[in-house]
């Protein structure tokens, strides 16, 4: 028994002993009888040990929560779809703070129904919550709207998968097309969109958006997948139970077949969606944590930097940059920016290229640096006195003194990938080098073709700058095929290219338009 479960109550620790290995939700209480956290889970028992054997890898603020805890009880359910709506539900009721505190940051995410049209209401609108086909929509945001809202839950895979699911059972529309329907005989639906879209091609979507489909077919699927997260499972199978009953006594054997199967079906959905997967909402962000952290401890001791210049810590910012342009043109720089492991896009900038246009990824990533770290070094109170680069647009030099400060140009880098081999490692290397910075920021080279990262020796020749193919100035380094490490190297990578990407494109679509 661990030393944390040994602290606890007689009847504390046997109630942990004797906890249901069934589906269901946990409830920690204080000595107040406070309820604290409220989680779910696929066998009630060995998720609630797992926090006391688990208890000194487990992050300080889970170990806080875990001191707190002074009785637990159980409600034990038939399925973890049930476990996940029963969760939900609670925790809506009882706000507990530690499932506020430990959410890792995001918004609990919602399942929104618009609602049913009735028949004396005006014609709907695309943004009206009462429609003909009603939409079923995940979010993350609650609204006073007058949908109806089921949540908040803690994570979002389990509802998605359970939504995913059921709409193989029940099909339903997605899109933010208006349709409504205008007359029952003849059918006469109106719809901004005929064509049917890519779910319908792949059974999950009847065509309700191009006109297909007939409303009270539609709200027939609706209603049912309504039900489900009502917690009204049981109706729907007396329901089709029923009817499956009178197909057959009337003969109607393939009806009655089509009704058997359903049945089959959602009995199949309900036991088989892992809500849980082995961990809850709050040990599953700590596992993450832990992967990410580890991913960046191992890329820092691949890398094998002095320690006084690169050193795993908390905190630690990784920043890739990468060019898009086409023979010069609309060139973009991206910056793209990890902070332990994980992608932050509210830190990400991006960058018009200045320079004239010609194809020189070097030169417009010795720009992009340039206006890069010019930012950070102005918000030190380091303004260099001239330009580093005779490229360099002079006017652009002089007007980015009056910039403002910067949230993500004001932090100092960890860490420098540039995606490119040895000549983009050296062409921008060479800013930091200008600016006093080569000794403070770590720089490497990805090359894509075998993934190699390039990093220099720091033992260089006097023309090192024009010399970029000399093999004795750089290391290459290769990290292990399918680690979570070169994985998230290539996650950054990836996402620098395509941040800039998407930018070059936009501004092509602008000139075109343009003309």
């Amino acid at each position: 028994m661990s030393k944390i479960l040994e602290s606890k109550t007689k009847s504390f620790q046997k109630a942990i002993a004797e906890a249901p290995l069934l589906p269901g939700c946990y409830i920690y209480k204080n000595r107040d009888k406070e309820i604290i956290y409220i989680g779910k889970a696929k066998k009630i028992r060995n998720r609630v040990k797992s926090y006391f054997t688990n208890y000194e890898k487990l992050d300080e603020r889970i170990r806080t929560m875990i001191e707190e805890i002074h009785t637990v009880e159980f409600l034990t359910v038939d399925t973890e779809v049930d476990a996940l709506i029963l969760e939900s539900n609670l925790i809506k009721k009882y706000e507990p703070r530690f499932n506020i505190m430990l959410r890792d940051d995001k918004s609990y995410i919602y399942v929104r129904f618009e609602k049913i049209r009735k028949s004396n209401q005006p014609i709907p609108k695309r943004n009206s919550v009462y429609q003909d086909f009603p939409r079923v929509t995940v979010i993350r945001n609650k609204k006073d709207d007058g949908a109806e809202y089921f949540g908040p839950y803690p994570d979002s895979m389990p509802a998605k998968r359970i939504l995913k699911r059921l709409r193989r059972l029940f099909p339903y529309r997605t899109s933010r097309h208006l349709v409504y329907q205008v007359s029952d005989d003849p059918l006469e639906i109106i719809t901004e969109d005929k064509k049917p879209c890519f779910y319908y091609h792949i059974g999950l979507c009847n065509g309700a958006c191009a006109g297909l489909e007939s409303k009270e077919h539609y709200q027939k699927s609706y209603k049912n997948i309504r039900k489900f997260f009502l917690g009204e499972k049981k109706q729907l199978l007396n329901d089709l139970d029923s009817r499956l009953k009178k197909a057959s006594a009337e003969k109607r054997f393939e009806d009655a077949a089509k009704l058997r199967d359903r049945i089959r079906d959602i009995n199949y959905v309900t036991a088989n969606i892992n809500v849980d997967h082995d961990t809850d909402d709050v040990v599953l962000g700590e596992i993450k944590r832990k992967r990410r952290n580890e991913a960046v401890s191992n890329l820092v001791e691949a890398l094998d930097f002095p320690s006084d210049k690169l050193k795993a810590h908390k905190g630690f910012r990784i920043e890739c940059y990468d060019i898009s342009n086409i023979q010069g043109t609309n060139a973009v720089g991206s910056m793209v920016v990890m902070i332990d492991g994980e992608i932050k896009p509210q830190l990400y900038r991006r960058f018009k290229i200045q320079m004239k246009n010609e194809p020189n990824d070097f030169a417009m990533l010795q720009e992009v640096l340039t206006r890069r770290f010019r930012q950070y070094l102005n918000s030190r109170g380091k303004w260099p006195s001239s330009p580093t680069d005779d490229e360099l647009p002079k006017e652009l030099w002089t007007r980015s003194k009056n910039w403002k400060d910067d949230e993500s140009f004001s932090q100092k880098p960890d860490l420098i990938i540039i995606d490119g081999g040895k000549g983009q490692l050296a062409s921008t290397y060479k800013i930091l080098y200008n600016f006093g910075l080569h000794n403070e920021i770590p720089m490497v080279g990805l090359a894509k073709r075998e993934e190699e990262i390039f990093k220099l020796t720091g033992q260089f020749k006097d023309d090192f700058f024009n010399q970029v193919d000399d093999s004795s100035q750089f290391k290459r380094i290769l990290l292990p095929r399918r680690s979570q490490t070169l994985f998230m190297v290539q996650r950054l990578r990836d996402e620098a290219h395509r941040f800039a990407i998407t930018y070059h494109r936009n501004l092509r679509s602008k000139k075109l338009l343009e003309k």
